[in-house]
């Protein structure tokens, strides 16, 4: 009697429980699907389903053996949260929110595109951060959550990869909008920052243009445009201003202020040499103020973000989001 009551407290330690929370609310919720995910070589296989309780408790009896995926479906939307061994399993809280397709928290408050041409085309990958300040999701199946224009010569051979908050990159198919060469993604935008990143190239002999069309607010603090070549490409056009070279790789940064523009692009160059160590990241360094001091918080973020970050991703297997 006494081993199998000591088996059943070790059980009870393995066990993975805690409560789903409505943050839109601030209340627990009842009768909330949460499908447990073990993640393998194999990839994603269902480990367990429960439902969430009248006081909003779920519990799974097994404990956390490995990498480990909770998904809870609400209101059309589904919510991650990864557990990894040694990490508490026990009064986690798993955060839901309503939903609603009014988008006006959901904001674009950076764009970064990396312009690289060569080989008879050039290469653009954008980065878009949307950031939702609501306390609800921002769901939008006949308009989609993100419009963007694409170039018609680029469509046949556009990628594109969207994570939301916390979550691992999914690849999704972009949907005509019905404006010519305007695009729509049908993706949740929950509170807090999602991320869109799209890969495509057009044909391109130097000296050439590249031509489009910004679909969101721009203004000094968010929304603003940045582009970023390898060292020997020059842009140059109205609304496009040089902010300077970033110091270690020396890739020339601009800013974008007109939203139809159409750039002149000379030389070729890539970025990719940087692959050749995926996992290293420079130290933080201290740059000294220069003329154009305002972009350097951004040259981090615009490099590692485009040059890595995009290629990263593409080489990772899909999640559901």
């Amino acid at each position: 009697m006494k081993s199998l009551l000591l088996l059943g407290c070790a059980v009870t330690l393995l066990a993975i429980d805690g409560t789903v929370v409505n943050k839109t609310t601030g209340k627990p919720t009842a009768d909330v699907p949460i499908v447990l995910m073990r993640l393998g070589d194999g990839g994603m296989m269902p480990a367990g389903t429960v439902k969430s309780g009248p006081d909003g408790k779920f519990q799974f009896p097994q404990g956390v053996d490995g990498p480990l995926l909770m998904q809870a479906i609400f209101d059309g939307v589904t919510y991650n949260k990864l557990l990894s061994p040694g990490q508490p399993a026990s009064n986690l809280e798993l955060e839901i929110f309503n939903t609603t397709r009014q988008g006006g928290d959901a904001k674009i408050v950076q764009h970064m595109m990396l312009v690289e041409p060569g080989d008879g085309k050039l290469s653009v990958n954008e980065s878009v951060i949307l950031r939702n300040g609501s306390k609800n999701s921002f769901v939008d199946p006949v308009n989609g959550t993100f419009r963007f224009y694409l170039a018609p010569e680029a469509k046949a051979n556009v990628q594109l990869r969207v994570s939301g908050p916390g979550n691992m990159p999914v690849k999704k198919e972009v949907e005509a909008a019905g404006p010519a060469n305007i695009y729509k993604v049908d993706f949740p935008i929950k509170p807090g920052e999602s991320r869109f990143d799209l890969q495509y190239s057009i044909p391109f002999s130097s000296p050439g243009k590249l031509k489009g069309r910004i679909l969101h607010a721009i203004s000094e603090k968010e929304g603003q445009t940045r582009l970023v070549t390898p060292s020997g490409v020059k842009l140059s056009g109205a609304g496009v201003e040089d902010l300077g070279a970033e110091p270690q790789t020396q890739a020339e940064v601009y800013s974008l202020t007109k939203a139809d523009y159409e750039i002149e692009v000379t030389g070729s160059g890539s970025l990719r040499a940087l692959e050749a160590d995926e996992t290293a990241m420079p130290e933080p360094q201290a740059i000294p103020p220069k003329i154009h001091e305002r972009i350097w918080w951004i040259v981090g973020l615009t490099l590692f973000a485009l040059a890595l970050g995009f290629v990263n991703l593409l080489k990772k297997p899909s999640a559901q989001a």
